[in-house]
């Protein structure tokens, strides 16, 4: 890890020229709350001072919502073309936390299988985050995601009258070293970011309580009176898979021309959360209910990935708390589960 400081008056000149330079992706303001990760053309479209948890997650540009795998041609001999798309992007001003579950999914997609499509994307994808102030829905801390070890090419943060970079990989040497007058960081540098982490980790005002949720998950399991408070108002909708940073679940469906010949395959988002996606042939549902498929949920997130490879599928974004239409809220329920147990 290389430290290094890029003083205020030369940031606009540093990104200016990473958007004429590169496809730039950064954060852009839809509306008073919303942004969204989407293509920059001009300086005066990047708004990286967002705090709303509600932007689509990074993630999109790896593991797109609708996302064509092969193309197929059905005749004496069956023709198949792997279609894999990829280019060099810059995608910047996301946050540690995101950063996290992108590394999240670095990790699904290569421990069991490489997925091509994925990794051909990522490969090629230059990662510059920033720190953002979290929102109040955010809990990353109690995740122990607010703050990104690895994942990216340049972290930057902002320090009074200018930015202390982490440069992470050699790509994000290169860059700095090509389009960024920068220096050393000096012991009155480290000191100034020493001061920022603490500050920025004491405005985390949303705590979930996850030390013993692991052991007190198993009490609750089988209390369905909990489980059917806890889903009452549940829609089935699966907003909280759509905007989770480590959601991967997908379904593959064919989309055959009507000439039964030419075809592809399409890979796209799938939820937990909607009554179909536990159906199987026979018209058997292995998760028919919403308290079965909440309950699945949480253990998936907080308690399967633990156990199988010592890590929480959630970075505590609160994104979910955010898009859930019937105020289904992860913290209150896991601090509740605590609660129950010591009742």
């Amino acid at each position: 890890m290389l430290y290094k400081i890029l003083k205020k008056e030369n940031y606009t000149d540093f990104v200016e020229k990473l958007i004429s330079e590169y496809e730039f992706i950064g954060p852009k303001k839809k509306d008073k709350v919303f942004h969204d990760f989407v293509p920059i053309k001009d300086l005066r479209e990047l708004d990286t001072d967002y705090k709303k948890t509600t932007i689509a997650p990074a993630k999109k540009l790896l593991f797109p919502p609708t996302e064509e795998l092969v193309e197929y041609e059905v005749g004496d001999v069956i023709k198949v073309k792997p279609l894999v798309e990829s280019s060099e992007k810059i995608l910047f001003g996301i946050d540690a936390c995101d950063i996290n579950g992108m590394n999240f999914m670095d990790w699904i997609f290569s421990t069991e299988f490489i997925d091509e499509n994925y990794f051909a994307k990522r490969r090629k994808l230059i990662v510059i985050g920033k720190d953002r102030e979290p929102s109040e829905t955010c809990f990353a801390l109690s995740m122990g995601a607010e703050y990104a070890k690895d994942g990216f090419d340049i972290f930057l943060t902002e320090l009074e009258d200018r930015y202390f970079l982490r440069i992470a990989t050699s790509k994000g040497n290169e860059i700095t070293e090509k389009f960024a007058r920068i220096q050393d960081a000096t012991d009155s540098d480290f000191r100034d970011y020493d001061k920022f982490m603490d500050d920025y980790r004491s405005k985390f005002k949303l705590k979930i309580n996850i030390d013993n949720f692991y052991d007190d998950f198993e009490f609750i399991y089988s209390n369905e009176k909990y489980w059917e408070e806890a889903s009452k108002n549940c829609y089935s909708c699966g907003s909280c898979n759509l905007v989770c940073p480590t959601c991967f679940c997908f379904n593959v469906k064919d989309d055959m021309q009507l000439n039964l010949k030419v075809g592809n395959k399409m890979r796209e988002w799938d939820s937990c959360m909607i009554p179909e996606y536990g159906l199987v042939a026979g018209g058997h549902n292995f998760r028919p209910t919403k308290e079965n498929r909440l309950k699945q949920r949480y253990r998936c997130k907080l308690k399967t990935f633990v156990d199988k490879y010592g890590k929480y599928a959630c970075v505590g974004c609160g994104r979910c708390i955010e898009a859930c239409l019937a105020k289904i809220n992860i913290v209150e329920d896991v601090n509740s589960v605590k609660k129950e147990v010591s009742a």
